[in-house]
């Protein structure tokens, strides 16, 4: 964005490094669809797309972990059915 900026993380360079050229390369495409804004409006427009990604991917974590719980409910319950069935009993090694 034209801007140097000290950063300081306990994340690796390279993480750092990918997290400024994500950054910079959403506000070329915001430069590039308008460019009359101010590097403020800019910088706000990454943070909103921003906001907006995380937002919709902690959605579909959330989906996910819900549908692995339910189905790990499921595996059990047929482990336990199968167990009772054949008399086998169910323990941790």
């Amino acid at each position: 964005m034209g801007q140097d900026v000290s950063v300081l993380s306990d994340a690796s360079d390279d993480h750092v490094l990918n997290i400024v050229q994500h950054i910079n390369s959403k506000a070329e495409e915001i430069r590039r669809a308008s460019k009359h804004l101010t590097m403020l409006n800019i910088s706000l427009l990454i943070a909103l797309n921003l906001a907006d990604e995380l937002f919709r991917l902690r959605g579909e974590t959330d989906t996910i972990c819900s549908q692995l719980e339910t189905r790990s409910e499921e595996l059990i319950h047929i482990i336990n059915r199968k167990g009772k069935e054949e008399n086998i009993p169910l323990r941790c090694a």
